[in-house]
């Protein structure tokens, strides 16, 4: 061994110094991707609630008014066309809501990052 090469040893503390800093950057990924799924959970489940809330008051209230504001006779046509209305609106919601809840799947950066890592490394992905 010459004098300016590094030992075996030193290679290995490097070596375990830059895996380290390696494992240590992809947790920090995992918990950043933890974060935004928490917040945009959080964000999604408030809506949801205020959603439902308004809307539910905005159909009471509706059906009070025509109840109250149409004669005795027209009352019971107009509650059924309010009723289908209200029975569509929710269908539509619901698959509206179904089609917005398939997003990318979680940890698909931290996974995209991880093959760049081992492809990096000369191993196949």
């Amino acid at each position: 061994m010459t004098e300016g090469e590094p030992s075996i040893i030193a290679r290995g503390k490097s070596l375990l110094g830059q895996l380290l800093r390696i494992g240590q950057t992809r947790l920090e990924m995992l918990s950043v991707e933890f974060e935004q799924e928490k917040l945009r959970i959080g964000r999604q489940l408030r809506l949801t609630a205020i959603c439902i809330g308004s809307l539910w008051l905005a159909g009471f209230t509706l059906i009070l008014w025509v109840s109250f504001a149409l004669p005795p006779d027209a009352r019971l046509i107009a509650l059924g066309v309010l009723f289908v209305l209200f029975l569509l609106t929710a269908l539509a919601s619901w698959i509206i809501l179904r089609r917005s809840a398939q997003q990318e799947r979680l940890f698909t950066r931290l996974i995209g990052q991880l093959r760049l890592d081992r492809a990096s490394l000369g191993q196949e992905p």
